[in-house]
């Protein structure tokens, strides 16, 4: 028998990682507090469909002790819920019976009264298969359902189920079950079953079984036949596909020392050994998760980059669950990392040139004698730039304007300046939606920059283009032309080439525009 077949409760007190859903399943039947409809979600393998059983296995049960929330197990209920095989339960998959027909016919015998036990108990798996017109029947019995029937759903994807339905249902969110528990399962397990395994295949194994308890059996299973009851690391890692933590370690190495070739090198040795590339996601945002919190503890700089390579490899693993393509996506994530690293090195070389000039300006400010307030405002006001037309695109960048004041004035025009006037024009959309405030605001700013007191004026017009959110839209398509030029010119692509020997389509290469 499978394991995880053997091994599956037979109680609540057995079930392992949803204490919550199980205390909640105790006292609903301790209280005779029913529903006639429950939801359980999760991923799989977290005990939906075993707790649905087990709740079923209580309701009926001959001998159930309601305090301690413990069924009996030998009387006829317990033994027949246990071989699937009691008349009151019905369960039924989903996937293969989606038809109104078939849950028409199913709806029909809701009616007639439970055979032997106390409730008659509708386990329907996977239910988020049922077409529109099967949720559509059953909504209508949930509505009025007799009292002996109670429903049971289990679903991995809550969200293709009708709010109608779950609005008429207990839900339950059954979560992914840790570590520490799956590890002591499994080595319970292997003892019981007289194996051997050391520390290192057992966190493999636990590693690989992502938080579902009845994946980490079916691997036991696998790591059984194929070690021959004797379980090693080296021999679970071959048969899965699974590299040495190391290899994560030393592929960051190389992306943080922008050693293209290494990296180049690592990428070509995962795809000969055929790797298993959800694993490598998996420790890839790990490893990243772990030094972004290191260095925020530390204090220590450089975190801007690590919280950009951990969103290169999340959006990285969404596209490889769409597409299928989970090798392309783990390497081009790598490829962006890669990519933006080497540019912020070249940018932090740009600013360390900047920094004795810094220092000197710094050490003059310094040297010079305090001003009085008057000499500072007067001398403030002196390199003030004129306001016009052609100079409020700068001047513009300067003021301190935050929140809908900013984005609003952003979209006008200065038309023209007078001794105590600043006139601006712009479309309805923006002209009649600004207050006040916004406008006090406005002023405010300008004086905080030395110039005087003005009165602003706002006009609508349709020929509004000269506005700084339009120069800032320029600049910014420009600076992706010239970073898609850089991609094109750089070392890594023509090592791709290289090594690869293919042909980049420059017109398919797309730079994603994050302020759009």
């Amino acid at each position: 028998m499978a394991l995880a077949n053997k091994y599956r409760p037979k109680s609540f007190s057995e079930v392992i990682g949803q204490d919550n859903a199980v205390i909640a399943l105790k006292n609903i039947i301790k209280n005779q507090n029913f529903h006639n409809g429950y939801i359980f979600s999760g991923t799989r393998g977290v005990g939906k469909t075993t707790l649905g059983r087990l709740f079923a296995k209580a309701l009926n049960c001959s001998n159930y002790d309601a305090e301690n929330g413990l069924t009996c197990n030998v009387c006829t209920t317990c033994e027949e819920i246990q071989k699937n095989s009691h008349l009151d339960l019905i369960e039924i998959d989903a996937a293969s019976r989606t038809g109104v027909d078939d849950m028409r016919e199913l709806l029909d015998s809701v009616q007639y009264r439970p055979s032997q036990g106390k409730y008659k108990i509708y386990l329907i798996d996977e239910v988020h298969m049922l077409s529109v017109q099967s949720f559509n029947a059953l909504l209508k019995t949930l509505e009025e359902p007799p009292s002996h029937v109670i429903f049971i759903m289990a679903t991995t994807e809550t969200h293709k189920i009708p709010k109608t339905i779950i609005s008429r249902c207990l839900q339950f969110n059954l979560k992914l079950v840790s570590d520490d528990l799956i590890t002591s399962n499994l080595k319970k397990v292997f003892v019981d079953e007289g194996v051997n395994s050391d520390e290192k295949s057992i966190e493999l194994l636990v590693e690989l079984a992502r938080g579902s308890v009845r994946d980490s059996l079916t691997l036991a299973d696998q790591a059984i036949s194929h070690c021959d009851s004797n379980l090693n690391e080296k021999a679970i890692s071959q048969l899965h596909g699974v590299l040495d933590l190391s290899s994560t370690e030393k592929l960051f190495e190389a992306i943080f020392s922008h050693d293209n070739q290494t990296v180049i090198d690592e990428l070509k040795r995962y795809q000969a050994l055929d790797v298993n590339y959800d694993i490598l996601f998996d420790r890839a945002l790990n490893f990243l998760h772990e030094m972004i919190i290191a260095k925020t503890l530390s204090n220590v700089d450089g975190n801007e980059e690590l919280h950009l390579f951990y969103q290169f490899f999340s959006n990285g693993l969404v596209d490889a669950k769409q597409t299928d393509k989970t090798r392309d996506c783990f390497d081009i994530a790598v490829m962006r990392c890669l990519t933006f690293s080497k540019s912020n090195q070249e940018s932090s070389k740009k600013k360390s040139k900047l920094k004795p000039k810094v220092q000197e300006i710094i050490e003059e400010d310094l040297a010079e004698p305090v001003k009085k307030e008057t000499e500072i405002i007067e001398e403030k006001k002196s390199k003030l730039i004129e306001i016009n037309a052609t100079s409020w695109l700068e001047i513009f960048d300067l003021l301190d304007l935050e929140g809908p004041s900013r984005a609003f004035f952003s979209n006008l025009q200065l038309e023209r300046v007078s001794d105590k006037t600043i006139f601006f024009k712009g479309s309805d959309m923006f002209a009649e939606r600004i207050s006040n405030e916004n406008i006090l605001q406005m002023r405010e700013s300008l004086m905080r920059l030395g110039y005087q007191e003005y009165d602003i004026e706002i006009e609508s017009s349709d020929k509004a283009k000269n506005t700084p959110s339009s120069k800032w839209e320029k600049q910014r398509k420009k600076d992706i032309e010239n970073f898609k030029d850089e991609i094109m010119q750089s070392d890594l692509l023509v090592n791709l080439k290289n090594d690869f020997g293919e042909e980049i389509d420059e017109d398919k290469i797309t730079v994603i525009d994050h302020e759009e």
